[in-house]
């Protein structure tokens, strides 16, 4: 995993190298949002075409754990955009309303592509939007 903020174009990069064990994978969204915390972070970039798909246990934690930990520590709005492959934003788009994913909470939107491109300018907009 590697961990980056662009202060150029104001955003925090999260891009995974390979799948990670559940340990490793909380570890590194906990130091995400501790560097978020530290550059005032709003817009992210979650590189997961490496990571996979995650299991249930992980999903949840994201759900249940982090997504509020985000919300209650930073304070406002946050916005992020999930980098996938085509394989895994088909099964995404298959078992979930992906236009229903877009907001978890009142202060997380998220934004899922498969162009790095698109969900660069994804994030770029919404940071002109705010």
């Amino acid at each position: 995993m590697h961990l980056t903020y662009r202060r150029d174009l104001d955003i925090l990069f999260l891009r995974w190298f390979r799948s990670p064990d559940s340990e490793q994978l909380r570890e590194a969204y906990m130091q995400a949002l501790e560097m978020a915390k530290e550059v005032k972070a709003a817009y992210w970039m979650f590189d997961l075409r490496s990571r996979g798909k995650l299991s249930p246990e992980d999903e949840a934690w994201m759900q249940e754990t982090f997504f509020p930990a985000l919300e209650d520590e930073l304070g406002y709005p946050s916005y992020l955009a999930n980098l996938m492959t085509p394989t895994h934003y088909a099964h995404l788009n298959a078992h979930y309303k992906l236009d229903a994913i877009g907001a978890y909470g009142k202060l997380v939107k998220l934004g899922v592509f498969i162009s790095e491109q698109e969900a660069v300018a994804w994030l770029l907009k919404s940071r002109a939007d705010r």
